[in-house]
């Protein structure tokens, strides 16, 4: 998959499908990697043309003046950094933000990183992408030539192994934490960032290969785990990001398909349960999907206190995963810890029957 970006002195952008530009401002070496290797492999299929929506991210060390309407914001996260930021025209098809530069991006990267693109950015985006009638699902998804799988999930419960199990079963992966669902159309594009790798994960991927470095620092940051949640008396998820075509060999992603189907992972019941989509249950389908996402959390952080702004979001959010649920007639529940991971037979067959509702 070749990386589609468009570069000046200054300014790096990363066009999503034609729907969304997102902006990088920042001379910092650190930065322009960091957003390279999480954004550049996210195929877009050669469009060029400038986006309707963009979001324009500026690190810098003097953020402006806010001016009437600004979102201002510091937080300190976690107890570890401080952090602080403006958002401009989080209600138009143009958002700003800006981010004050943090000493630790000098010696750490990620950890400065992680917080700008999960807490500040990827909700921005999220919120805004709703508008378009997109859900930036958190997923996993593997894909044929011709049909998708959606995999929505809380953490924890085997998105990447299970990404893993049905690549090795000779599908193609979509993602593993986020897929880019446009519902106008009915297709699922890739979202091709670098996995989501834990100590688990090591023993539990099928047909891959971690190499010696991986490896190591996957087990040295569950030890600084371990350390951390003993120290601050609180939960932390630190997990080392691999790209897929570092693990496995040949063409690792998929393209954009039409979605066909759709199985919600948990950690309870049986290995593969259906259960009909109707009237009566939509609702509480499209509750229990929107409580599994990660983004919209942090979204209504940024929100706040604005009462009116945080009820629309919600409102919209619950609107757009009810219609895509409204879109099959089926959803299977699926269960890693009652599957076996290297024959996933059962959950295939079910997968290929596909679940929308016009089948």
């Amino acid at each position: 998959m070749a990386p589609h970006r468009v570069r000046s002195s200054s300014a790096l952008t990363y066009r999503f499908y034609g729907i969304l530009d997102v902006v990088l401002h920042s001379e910092h070496a650190g930065w322009r990697r960091y957003f390279d290797n999480e954004y550049a492999r996210i195929s877009d299929d050669g469009t060029t043309t400038t986006a309707s929506l963009r979001v324009d991210v500026h690190v810098t060390k003097r953020p402006p003046k806010p001016e009437p309407g600004d979102i201002v914001r510091t937080d300190r996260f976690k107890g570890l950094f401080r952090y602080s930021y403006i958002v401009r025209g989080i209600d138009t098809d143009h958002v700003s933000i800006w981010f004050r530069h943090h000493p630790v991006d000098r010696v750490y990267m990620n950890a400065i990183g992680v917080y700008l693109q999960a807490q500040v950015l990827e909700p921005i985006v999220y919120a805004k992408l709703l508008e378009e009638d997109v859900l930036l699902l958190h997923a996993g998804g593997v894909a044929s030539t011709e049909k998708g799988f959606l995999l929505p999930a809380y953490g924890g419960t085997g998105k990447t192994t299970l990404s893993m199990s049905l690549m090795a079963a000779g599908y193609k992966l979509l993602g593993d934490d986020l897929l880019f669902v446009e519902l106008a159309t009915g297709r699922v594009h890739p979202y091709a960032r670098p996995l989501h790798v834990f100590t688990y994960n090591i023993r539990n991927l099928v047909n891959a290969r971690i190499p010696t470095k991986y490896q190591v620092a996957v087990y040295t940051k569950n030890v600084l785990r371990w350390v951390l949640e003993r120290v601050l008396r609180r939960e932390f998820l630190i997990s080392t990001r691999i790209h897929a075509d570092e693990l496995y060999s040949g063409d690792v992603f998929a393209h954009a398909v039409p979605y066909t189907a759709i199985g919600f992972l948990r950690k309870t019941g049986p290995a593969v349960e259906q259960v009909r989509i109707t009237a009566e249950n939509v609702d509480e389908l499209a509750d229990a999907i929107a409580a599994s996402e990660d983004l919209n959390d942090s979204m209504l952080a940024i929100l706040g206190d604005d009462a009116d702004r945080a009820a629309a979001f919600v409102a919209l959010e619950h609107d757009v995963i009810v219609r895509l649920l409204s879109q099959f007639d089926r959803l299977l529940y699926v269960n890693t810890r009652a599957m076996d991971l290297a024959h996933p037979d059962q959950l295939v067959a079910e997968l290929e029957r596909g679940s929308l509702a016009s089948a």
